[in-house]
């Protein structure tokens, strides 16, 4: 076996956020009920045990958006941190997020995720998507009719009469870091020209958060290089790629409608889908079977292949793994205690190789390529 990587630290000086290794994603705070995404009903009660339980293992960064559950997710995520005791509030890093679509005030959307966190100012404030009508359309329309308030499975551009000026975006977020309100400015999900885009108006970008895992390596081509030459920091979020790195699914119909929209699968076969392409199933399985031998072999679970992995990758600070039980709480933290040693990280990087290759360089996984037009958000 070879030498045991480990974790990166930073000097107690260094400006930049402190991540805790693995961070506590809460999309799935607020959920409503059987037919919401999650598919149950996310108490208040379960939300503030969750994040207690994550805090004392060490998972102190939380990772939230407005959009989540229509802002209910923030509102727990508050209402869970309040019960924290005043040292192990200290130790917490929070990070929400603005839609492209609400960019034209940026300043009334930050009181809207602070009013529901019960914070006075946030540590780390992102752009969800990058600020162009391909970004807001899956958000625009009338797709209030699930009760997580959108309907992951449409897209309408046509609604927009008006995209909000990046440059006006990113100037009111760098005068309300200014005012204090704002310690970190941050994106989620922008490809390297977007990122250029964003950096030509002078603001300092902490973040860039994105899709990344054993399964999706598209940043691999072009972002992570271009976040690590610009010191822009890595977030990564579906490292359990929705479940399919825990071992749960064994096929692709054992894998709910929701979780399997990504371009892994055939659009053709889930109406839920909207990227158009054909995917790429067989290699998936495959791929995924190839991680389970490794973990046999390894003496690691699945679980933690799949967080350590991208975590032993340069320029990597957190991956982003949601939790619905105490026992994954566990679980992700255990895994963030992981130390794979290179020969285990060559080996799942040489088992993974052939699927990032099918996918190709895209960022985002929800949209690709439909009738010959490239839908991508991200480039």
């Amino acid at each position: 076996m070879g030498a045991a990587c480990h974790p990166k630290c930073k000097p107690k000086k260094d400006p930049r956020l402190h991540f805790s290794p693995v961070g506590f994603g809460c999309w799935q705070l607020g959920s409503r009920g059987k037919d919401d995404y999650w598919g149950l009903k996310f108490t208040d009660d379960l939300a503030k045990s969750l994040v207690s339980r994550a805090v004392c293992n060490k998972i102190t960064y939380f990772d939230t958006a407005e959009c989540y559950s229509q802002g209910a997710s923030e509102r727990q995520l508050g209402l869970a941190l309040k019960e924290l005791d005043k040292d192990l509030r200290s130790q917490v890093i929070v990070g929400s997020k603005v839609l492209p679509n609400n960019c034209s005030d940026v300043r009334k959307a930050l009181k809207g995720t602070l009013d529901r966190l019960g914070m006075k100012s946030i540590d780390l404030y992102m752009v969800h998507w990058p600020i162009t009508k391909r970004g807001m359309a899956h958000f625009a329309g009338d797709n209030k009719d699930k009760p997580s308030g959108i309907d992951y499975a449409k897209s309408d551009a046509k609604s927009i009469k008006e995209v909000p000026a990046t440059a006006k975006a990113f100037e009111e977020l760098v005068q309300l870091q200014k005012e204090g309100f704002i310690k970190h400015i941050g994106v989620s999900n922008f490809g390297v020209k977007q990122l250029k885009e964003a950096l030509a108006t002078g603001v300092k970008i902490a973040v860039n958060q994105v899709a990344y895992s054993l399964l999706f390596r598209a940043i691999e081509f072009e972002v992570l290089p271009f976040c690590r030459e610009h010191g822009i920091e890595v977030l990564c979020y579906s490292p359990l790629m929705q479940g399919l790195l825990t071992g749960r699914y064994k096929c692709v119909s054992d894998v709910p409608g929701y979780r399997s929209r990504t371009r892994h699968f055939d659009s053709r076969a889930n109406k839920l889908a909207r990227h158009g392409e054909i995917g790429c199933e067989k290699l998936l399985f495959e791929t995924v079977e190839r991680i389970r031998k490794i973990a046999d072999a390894s003496g690691h679970s699945m679980v933690e292949l799949a967080l350590a992995w991208p975590l032993a990758q340069a320029g990597v600070s957190c991956v982003i793994a949601g939790a619905t039980k105490v026992q994954q709480v566990d679980s992700n933290a255990a895994a963030a205690k992981t130390l794979l040693s290179r020969n285990v990280i060559k080996a799942l990087s040489e088992a993974t190789e052939e699927l990032k290759r099918a996918l190709g360089p895209n960022i985002d996984m929800y949209q690709g390529v439909v009738d010959g037009v490239n839908t991508s958000r991200c480039f």
